[in-house]
């Protein structure tokens, strides 16, 4: 790392105490066996070169504990101050630290131009870091040799990724906005009603509003449902809480170790399951955490219910689908269309269009593997875990940044104001200006997110020899904490960047809508809360509408009033409470 004085008490500080905490031995000399000395000596140049030998796995050694340790400081201060870190590198000057790179340990990077680079630059940093746990809920490939063992989120291999992608973007698009706003709506305002006539007038918005919208849509739009305990579930003759038994033909490719029998979830259950898978893929990588092997072992559990669930009701949607009995429209029924087209007449038509947008068709019978009941069991699966979380963090954020414009602690810009956006949420179909009303809610709900980010790092790992940012070469095999929070406050790209401004720039860009992006929309350089280039959501039309329609909710509720700060988890990881008074029911 390029020599600089840190201030006391900073990340930067913290690392070179860490470094000078893990000395590194000199370099081990390498001897030459043409040197002179050596000549009708060969014992000493064998002493030597053993010597080197040993000398140089010491200073491996040294080199990975030290590695260790500035890993150490970054999780730690990615778990408890990362806007504070990430702002501390973008003061850096350019010219000193473009990004931050050690001898030896993770990349940190804060700058907008090189975040952008590395979410878009899949050959050179890949999402391989997600992979492994992400295939605990495929196949076991002891049962099922011909299995696949990703998601598309945790493989940036083309032949894997791209026919997945296009396929699980034809089910999940932007088409469905006005459904998803209707089913946001919907549990939003059934919230507020039951918010309005809260005994003392507080609600607490992390386990109601925050959650309760994003599982609305993982049961109605995802296709994977709850019911509450005794209730009637999507499986015949099954209510809430039930156990069923393991379907054989799981069984026969699956390999479960933890579970017995399957349990029909209610709300608490999925929700507990998805959050376990989500914490253990994405914030679980320290094996030296006191909580490490909990997180491990709880998501194993998690997985494997939440596996035994989804194949239930694949089945159980397949059968009907077989007997011609109508089905909701959801992603796995849709999948499940997919599957009977390809199978089919339509499968030609299908064939064509998937052709169209990758530009070669794919290999014969593809399609057919690409849409087995284990891969949409999986499929179905990974959108799932991805579906909950992220949503119910930045829900409880937004709304934390909109009571901070309440208390006059942004700067505003034209006209941005939190009256503003009160009397934007009250506007109702029908009344003026409620369309171009709605789309300034949601730049709202953005901004407060630009301002207040959830997860503020996404991982990658350099895999490629060659790699440079910021001029800097990034060795193959470096984690890359790529800090999309600190981009969106980077000077350099997003004007006054520390006020609150609706009227922002988008900076949107096509990806690769001249092949199998071209039905998607545009991507914002700007908001990168939903990531950006390949990797960019699937789920990012329904996490925005969530996020509008949940703001608006809480804003028709009336004058709010802030009881509480945003309460993170012992972890510093997930939100655990923010609790607001209201003012009055909703209009």
């Amino acid at each position: 790392m390029i020599a600089i004085t840190p201030t006391p008490g900073s990340f930067l500080d913290d690392v070179s105490t860490a470094e000078a905490d893990t000395p590194l031995p000199p370099p081990p000399p390498v001897p030459d066996p043409a040197d002179p000395g050596y000549s009708g000596h060969p014992e000493l140049y064998e002493q030597d070169r053993e010597a080197a030998g040993a000398a140089a796995a010491a200073f491996a050694a040294a080199a990975e504990r030290r590695g260790e340790a500035v890993g150490r400081v970054v999780s730690t201060w990615v778990a408890t101050a990362p806007l504070d870190m990430l702002q501390q590198l973008l003061d850096q000057p350019d010219e000193v630290m473009p990004v931050f790179r050690p001898a030896f340990g993770p990349v940190v990077v804060a700058r907008h131009e090189h975040v952008i680079t590395c979410l878009s630059r899949p050959d050179l940093f890949t999402v391989d870091l997600y992979a492994r746990e992400m295939a605990r809920a495929t196949d076991d490939r002891t049962r099922n040799p011909g299995a696949f063992s990703h998601f598309l989120l945790g493989t940036d291999d083309d032949d894997l990724y791209r026919i997945d992608d296009v396929l699980l973007r034809r089910t999940v698009s932007r088409a469905d906005e006005p459904r998803l706003t209707a089913l946001a709506r919907a549990e939003a305002e059934s919230w507020a009603r039951a918010a309005a006539s809260a005994e003392d007038g507080v609600v607490d918005v992390v386990p109601t509003l925050a959650r309760s919208v994003p599982m609305r849509i993982v049961g109605d739009y995802l296709g994977v449902p709850a019911a509450e305990l005794g209730e009637p579930s999507a499986l015949d003759g099954c209510n809430g809480g039930d156990p069923f038994p393991l379907d054989d033909a799981l069984l026969r490719v699956y390999a479960f170790q933890e579970i017995a029998e399957g349990r029909v979830p209610t709300a608490g259950d999925l929700f507990g399951w998805i959050k376990d898978v989500f914490r253990n893929t994405f914030n679980n990588f320290d094996q030296a955490s006191p909580w490490f092997t909990e997180a491990r072992e709880r998501a194993l559990v998690a997985t494997e219910y939440l596996t035994a669930w989804i194949h239930a009701l694949l089945v159980a949607q397949k059968q009907r689908l077989l007997r011609g009995e109508p089905v909701p429209d959801t992603l796995l029924t849709r999948l499940l269309r997919l599957q009977q087209e390809v199978g089919g007449a339509e499968g030609g038509a299908l064939a064509e269009d998937v052709t169209a947008l990758l530009g070669a068709p794919p290999p014969d019978g593809e399609l057919a593997r690409r849409l087995s009941d284990s891969m949409i069991r999986s499929n179905v699966f990974g959108v799932v875990v991805g579906a909950v979380v992220n949503p119910q963090e930045a829900t409880c954020r937004v709304v934390d940044a909109v009571l901070r414009l309440q208390a006059g602690e942004y700067e505003t810009v034209d006209g941005a104001s939190y009256d503003d956006a009160v009397r934007l949420a009250r506007l109702d179909p029908g009344d003026a200006g409620y369309e171009t009303g709605l789309a300034r809610l949601r730049a709202y709900a953005l901004e407060a997110l630009r301002l207040r980010p959830q997860g503020e790092v996404l991982l990658r790992l350099c895999t490629t020899d060659g790699a440079q940012l910021g001029g800097l070469p990034i060795r193959r095999g470096t984690p890359v904490f790529v800090g999309y929070a600190g981009a969106m406050r980077d000077p350099r790209a997003v004007p006054r960047p520390l006020a609150f401004d609706v009227t922002r720039d988008e900076q949107l860009v096509g990806y690769r809508q001249d092949a199998e992006r071209a039905r998607e929309a545009p991507q914002s350089r700007l908001y990168l809360q939903h990531g950006f280039g390949r990797h960019k959501c699937l789920g990012r039309y329904a996490s925005e509408v969530t996020l509008q329609e949940s703001l608006r909710a809480v804003l028709r509720l009336g004058r709010l009033q802030r009881c509480t700060e945003l309460e993170l988890d012992e972890h510093g990881l997930y939100a655990r409470s923010l609790r607001i008074g209201v003012g009055g029911g909703p209009r």
